[in-house]
């Protein structure tokens, strides 16, 4: 640990976590409501959902980039405003295009955690693993968060607040980060390789558009996703021979890189489809929207508990150890709920061992993985990489839920396909070292 003073600075670091957590998830639970209240058509109302994750996936490696290079701090202030104009234009709204840039602004959020992965490893060299697994779990405690207080909040007050209570809260807290939040050790004034980042850019919004799209027009889909393919080709040609890539390469060769992004992209697909499941399934017990948040509460309290608690145990037993028994505990968590769902019980049972136990063990030891691969320079594209393939994941997780409910497929079926996911990247880690983790300098 630095001689600085850390604690304020991990202070404001864990406040931004839950409180952009809760911005990012509170569109979700709400978005029947903002459906009626704006007037929009179930296209726009799609696209609004997925705005989020969209802007996440393209901005998350240029803004981590940025902070690699020039500190993070000033890389967080910037994102930080971003993200509360984002949730002032969203709660004010009153047309689609108008909501739309707000839910743009605030999907810079995506970018936060990666960036407040660089600071973090700047505060606490010698115990990494801990900083990542306090910020990962927050962030998901915050997610949780936002899904359990949208209905209450459009409820009790309007949906205006929903976005703004948090947004007052991001607010305070960025005033008080220049004060807490340590400069960068060294800048580097490297130039940014804006061409590589705009056919990242493309590459990965065609890619989550033809994930989107896949089950409404299979034509559109396939050509976006082949678009996908071609700005992709285009951006590791650019990169080869970028003087000041937006992404080194060779990182991506990384063992413990590519692996944890696998990892990561597995994790985002089960739980998501999960996630996306366990309202439908609920909803068909007659659960109201309170009620379905009440359901996931109790989720919220454990994953309060186990995301600070899971970056110590990933320091005392290594990262392979406990990213098997995240992976474990989601699936078993996942094939329970997939077993036994005749009751709400049974489905809150389930939830606590997938998501409370399960994704915050795994995505504290999948994060603290890929930074350890990498030196401290790039430890925010390294996480970055994770969050890119998490948010793929993710939009394929809910693509292939949806998909199946659609064609009249079983809940049972998508749990126990959500638990194969999930199990898959265990192949890759047999064989890693399983020794304690610290992050390399």
């Amino acid at each position: 640990m630095t001689s600085t003073n850390t604690r304020p600075a991990m202070a404001v670091l864990a406040a931004l976590a839950v409180t952009i957590g809760a911005l990012e998830s509170i569109p979700f639970p709400a978005l029947p409501l903002l459906q009626r209240e704006l007037g929009l058509d179930p296209a726009q109302a799609g696209l609004l959902s997925t705005t989020l994750i969209i802007t996440s996936a393209i901005t998350m490696p240029v803004v981590a980039k940025i902070a690699d290079d020039r500190g993070g701090r000033r890389t967080l202030l910037v994102l930080t405003w971003c993200i509360v104009a984002g949730a002032v234009l969203s709660a004010f709204a009153t047309t689609f295009p108008v909501i739309l840039l707000g839910q743009f602004l605030q999907g810079l959020g995506g970018g936060v955690l990666p960036v407040s992965f660089v600071v973090a490893r700047q505060l606490f060299p010698d115990s990494t693993p801990v900083a990542v697994g306090v910020l990962t779990g927050l962030f998901t405690v915050g997610t949780g968060l936002g899904v359990l207080a949208a209905g209450p909040l459009a409820d009790a007050l309007s949906r205006q607040w929903m976005f703004l209570l948090p947004a007052i809260a991001v607010a305070v807290v960025t005033l008080l980060a220049p004060l807490s939040l340590p400069g960068p050790a060294a800048v580097r004034r490297t130039r940014l390789d804006w061409q590589g980042a705009v056919l990242l850019a493309l590459a990965l919004a065609t890619l989550m558009l033809g994930l989107y799209v896949v089950t409404q027009a299979l034509l559109t889909a396939v050509v976006l996703l082949v678009a996908a393919l071609g700005f992709g080709a285009g951006w590791v040609a650019v990169e080869r021979r970028s003087a000041h890539p937006l992404v080194e390469l060779g990182i991506l060769h990384e063992r413990g890189v590519w692996t944890a992004s696998v990892t990561a992209a597995a994790l985002g697909a089960s739980y998501s489809a999960t996630y996306f499941l366990v309202p439908q399934l609920l909803t068909g017990f007659g659960a109201t929207a309170s009620e379905i948040s009440l359901y996931l509460f109790p989720t919220v309290l454990v994953a309060v508990v186990v995301g600070p608690l899971s970056g110590v145990f990933v320091r005392r037993v290594g990262t392979r150890v406990a990213l098997l028994a995240g992976l474990a505990l989601t699936a078993a968590g996942t094939l329970f709920v997939a077993a036994w769902h005749e009751t709400p019980w049974q489905i809150v049972v389930g939830l606590l061992v997938t998501l409370g136990l399960g994704v915050g063990t795994a995505a504290t030891a999948t994060y603290t993985s890929v930074i350890a691969s990498v030196g401290e320079q790039d430890t925010g594209v390294a996480a970055a990489t994770c969050g890119i393939a998490r948010a793929i994941g993710a939009a394929l997780g809910v693509q292939v839920a949806a998909a199946l409910l659609t064609t009249g497929g079983s809940f049972r079926l998508g749990f126990l396909l959500a638990a194969v996911v999930v199990l898959a990247p265990l192949v890759l880690h047999r064989k890693t070292s399983g020794s304690p983790v610290a992050a390399r300098g």
